[in-house]
């Protein structure tokens, strides 16, 4: 009983903030204050779930939000901006502040697992006109909105958004799962975990085919001669992903790479071998967002 209530209460509050937007900046305000707060931010978080359900259905999820000081327009009902943009809780927080602190005009940013372009728009406000973003991202419908929010932000001059995957070998044709979580598109992966499928967050029954190659061949075929900082983020394929980018790593192409894995994984091991220094950013669940540095880059 007292369930239903509390739902039904948290819709009726969503229902007004979505029919009365100019409810919405005041509903907003308090999230910065009560999100964590016993009790009462519990309630808040729900009807903030709620109201991101309306506003997505409504086509209406664009909001400008601040990212590490830095103006952007971004769909504020997705997984990396719901926190934020209702209570004031940065996704990622140290991995988001060192790409602030990292990057500078006319730096090369590299996003394998771009997703809908959270790091990657940080990445392009930071590089500015003379620098350059690749994003690469197989997933149609998540790729379709990697290149929405380029174009809102007027970043489509210096993002090259890539609609495929890497890997450690080439493939016309790979078997994608896709996310069957709706506030969460970033499960997607070609190498899905045994308990994401029991769970159902991803399943056989929704995969799609996606282009697959290397980075060697995508750099070289490109002419990128150089990247500042190249993020991972393939939900368990990270260890292909860096096997196909060894020539790129022995010929001292990347200074730094941050890496969605685990602490003495595969793709850890093959980095540490290839000369770079680990470092752990954030925890992700099990997983943490590790900085691999290049010995003689600074920090």
């Amino acid at each position: 009983m007292m369930t239903r209530l509390y739902r039904a209460a948290a819709d009726r509050c969503a229902d007004l903030i979505a029919t009365s937007p100019s409810l919405e900046p005041a509903f907003v305000k308090a999230g910065a204050h009560v999100w964590s707060a016993p009790g009462v931010g519990k309630f808040y978080r729900s009807a903030a779930h709620r109201v991101a359900e309306r506003i997505r259905s409504a086509g209406t999820p664009y909001r400008t939000l601040n990212v590490a000081g830095v103006p952007l327009v971004l769909d504020a009902t997705e997984f990396t901006t719901l926190g934020l943009y209702f209570g004031g809780r940065v996704y990622e927080s140290v991995t988001t502040s060192f790409l602030a602190a990292t990057l500078t005009p006319g730096a090369v940013f590299v996003d394998i697992g771009a997703n809908h372009g959270y790091f990657s728009m940080l990445a392009a406000a930071l590089v500015g006109e003379s620098g350059r973003v690749v994003s690469f991202e197989p997933n149609p419908a998540v790729f379709a909105q990697l290149e929405a929010h380029a174009t809102l932000n007027g970043f489509g001059a210096r993002v090259t958004a890539m609609q495929m995957a890497l890997s450690d070998a080439p493939e016309a044709a790979a078997r994608l799962f896709v996310s069957q979580q709706r506030d969460n598109s970033g499960l997607s992966s070609l190498t899905p975990s045994e308990d994401t499928l029991k769970d159902g967050g991803l399943s056989a029954a929704h995969t799609i085919a996606v282009r697959v190659d290397t980075f060697d061949t995508w750099r070289a075929g490109a002419g990128l001669a150089h990247v500042d900082l190249l993020k991972i983020d393939v939900e368990g394929a990270e260890a292909h992903v860096v096997a196909g980018m060894r020539a790129s790593l022995a010929g001292g192409h990347i200074d730094r790479l941050i890496v969605e894995t685990v602490w003495g994984s595969a793709a850890h091991r093959a980095l540490c071998d290839a000369g770079y220094e680990p470092r752990v950013l954030d925890p992700v669940g099990a997983l943490s967002n590790i900085l691999y540095l290049k010995h003689g880059i600074a920090r």
